[in-house]
């Protein structure tokens, strides 16, 4: 238990009580604060873009996501020309999402997470109301989300909102180590896969990473354990628990 050596109390009961109060801030500083990513790391495959491609009337989507892959557009102009060139409307995007299904394991780490009182959160380039439609499909709720917002213009016409663009993190159009900063001086879990979800891993104290992100933490000798499903986690959180007094081996990617 560390002492309170900043409080001159003279008081036995409130320098007890100060002692006290000290032992639950540690035990909360020292909590982990869980981060997922939502496509291809909640679902199996990239659920937004499923639906790019599904209600695009045409293939400029696809030169939108080689222009942003080459570095030449923003995340954020990526996103907002391929959600503006979908055609498809509200009944039928949201009987799609009701479709979907999240790895198993996800309510299962949200369990642990409660009942040891650390924070989950998700964050997304995807869209808000997506997300919270496909947690509820999955009877799941309450679970802070940070992702971009999405209206509709017209019967079949999507209007995205990026409040979370920062310019500093051109890759995403939502900057995600933006909302692990909140958290600074606790340890930081976070489970991702693709190329916008790099500032986040680099901001993390435990990284679970596939796909293009395990890439490019292999390419940087960045430190992670590779997953496909997140079982990896649950059993990392199982295993270690809250206390983080020994971690286990990273793994690089193969």
């Amino acid at each position: 238990m560390p002492t309170t050596w900043w409080l001159r109390i003279s008081s036995d009961r409130w320098s007890r009580q100060g002692c006290r109060n000290s032992a639950r801030r540690w035990r909360v500083l020292h909590r982990p604060v869980l981060f997922f990513d939502f496509d291809n790391t909640l679902t199996d495959g990239d659920l937004l873009d499923e639906l790019i491609e599904t209600y695009s009337p045409n293939e400029a989507w696809r030169d939108w996501e080689h222009a942003w892959a080459a570095g030449q557009l923003s995340g954020r102009d990526c996103l907002r020309l391929q959600i503006q060139n979908m055609r498809v409307s509200r009944n039928t995007l949201f009987e799609h999402l009701e479709r979907v299904r999240i790895d198993p394991a996800f309510p299962e780490i949200v369990a642990w997470a409660r009942r040891h009182g650390v924070p989950v959160n998700i964050v997304s380039d995807s869209f808000l109301p997506l997300i919270v439609q496909v947690l509820r499909a999955n009877g799941m709720d309450g679970i802070p989300i940070f992702a971009n917002e999405l209206a509709f213009a017209s019967p079949d016409r999507l209007l995205p909102m990026f409040p979370f663009y920062d310019p500093a993190f051109e890759r995403s159009a939502n900057a995600k180590a933006r909302h692990l900063a909140a958290y600074r001086g606790r340890r930081i879990i976070f489970a991702g896969d693709g190329h916008s979800d790099l500032d986040a891993a680099l901001a993390a104290d435990v990284v679970f990473a596939k796909s293009t992100l395990a890439r490019e933490l292999d390419a940087r000798g960045a430190a992670f354990y590779p997953f496909d499903t997140l079982e990896p986690v649950l059993a990392f959180l199982e295993t270690v628990g809250i206390s983080f007094g020994a971690l286990p081996a990273y793994t690089r990617a193969p």
